[in-house]
């Protein structure tokens, strides 16, 4: 009976056991962790615990004893917070990467992300590429160009300085004029300025035709003052913004017209009065033929008496107001009778249209026009207005001149006297 309780023994002890897991025996140089619980656990160098615990930068330490005798675990890493080096620091199998798994970044509101943070560079993330931080700027960073933002990022927009240039000299100076006209004259190469985001041309002439009585070469042909045509008679549309802004400007307008009709200045000439912007009274009426084709002083009367608070309003459709004057099929128009054929636009406001698809369309539409029906386009606006390269285009294709509003009343009509001339 002590014989079988014996063999049942042993085979409690050795039948139990799996005989294929290998016995881990306590030498120095095994692999091993230290858990949890400070625990110092052992490993074999072939067990799949040892391959996850030796994965990217972390490593399983060794077994040695201390001078104490102790037995201790050297050597260790365990995984670390992932920093962008190309390295695998929290042991997960990707390099650079997040909790998540994605690349490392920095949004622009971390305050690790050190990108600049003025200009379009403002919502600049940073991310992780090839273990170094780079700073995701939009393609609009870079040099200053002229676009209403900071390229640059310095805190200016749109700085033009000596030092840092928008435009080379090569691109500031600009005619479009026959080159052989250019410092002839009137006609000289204007310049590019920035204006809100803008490129406007300033100061360019180019050829108009002859102004009698300006003692000028406006067609830079070299002779002054020669008489082009045959007809003396002139015919002048005003297009005039009633708009609140330009009472001044027009009441100046009306003062040149009836001091040419007291002085007996451009009597073969004719006035036609356009009002933009305009209402009279109940409705918007947005414009509105004022004065059909009469004497100089008939024109000043009627441009005084449009010149009420209570007229302005509406939209200032200044390529409308153009179009429809030289259409017979508008009730806009105005009857034209003069082979030398001129309209004067008087607006502080931005271009505008409500009859084309656009404004570039509608440019198109006036330029067609004023070259089938032989008329010219001259325009006065404020010096500062955002669109003047828009000014430009119009007023060169139409063989006029580009000038600036003056709330200077005399010096306003001094500009008016320039431009229109006395009669040859």
């Amino acid at each position: 009976m002590k014989r079988n309780s014996f063999l049942l023994l042993l085979f409690t002890i050795f039948g139990s056991c799996n005989c294929d897991q290998e016995i881990l025996v306590e030498t120095l140089g095994n692999p091993c962790y230290v858990d949890s619980e400070g625990k110092i656990v052992l490993l074999s160098f072939n067990s799949s615990e040892y391959r996850k615990l030796n994965i990217g930068e972390c490593s399983t330490g060794l077994t040695n004893r201390d001078e104490s005798g102790n037995l201790v675990c050297w050597g260790e890493v365990k995984p670390d917070e992932e920093d962008c080096n190309s390295l695998d620091d929290n042991c997960n199998g990707l390099i650079d990467d997040d909790f998540s798994g994605y690349e490392l970044l920095r949004p622009y509101y971390s305050n690790q992300n050190n990108c600049i943070s003025f200009g379009v560079c403002r919502y600049a993330d940073q991310k992780c590429i090839s273990g170094e931080w780079v700073c995701l700027y939009p393609d609009t960073y870079g040099k200053e160009v002229c676009d209403g933002k900071d390229n640059d990022c310095d805190m200016s927009v749109d700085e033009d300085t000596y030092e840092d240039p928008i435009f080379t000299d090569g691109e500031r100076y600009v005619y479009t004029g026959d080159p052989d006209t250019i410092n002839v004259g009137e006609c000289r190469a204007g310049y590019k300025e920035c204006v809100d985001g803008v490129i406007s041309i300033r100061n360019m002439r180019t050829p108009i035709p002859e102004v009698c009585g300006n003692d000028n070469d406006d067609d830079c042909d070299g002779i002054t003052d020669e008489v082009e045509t045959d007809s003396l008679q002139k015919d002048f549309a005003l297009i005039i913004d009633y708009s609140g802004s330009m009472s001044f400007i027009v009441e100046s307008v009306a003062d040149a017209l009836c001091s040419w009709s007291s002085q007996g200045v451009l009597q073969n000439s004719r006035f036609a009065v356009i009002g933009i912007g305009y209402a009279d009274g109940t409705e918007f009426n947005q414009m509105k033929v004022l004065s059909d084709f009469t004497d100089s002083g008939t024109a000043c009367a009627a441009i005084r008496a449009a010149n009420n608070f209570q007229f302005s309003g509406g939209v200032e459709l200044q390529l409308d107001a153009t179009y429809n004057s030289n259409d017979p099929n508008s009730i806009g128009y105005v009857s034209w009778s003069s082979n030398n054929k001129k309209i004067l636009i008087f607006s502080d406001e931005l271009m505008q249209e409500d009859m084309f698809l656009d404004i570039q369309q509608g440019i198109e539409n006036v330029v067609q026009q004023c070259e089938e029906n032989n008329y010219i386009i001259g325009a006065f606006i404020n010096y500062d207005i955002s669109d003047q390269q828009l000014w430009v285009d119009l007023t060169q294709r139409c063989g006029g001149f580009l000038d600036y509003l003056s709330y200077h009343t005399q010096q306003m009509i001094d500009t008016l006297n320039y431009w229109i001339g006395g009669d040859c």
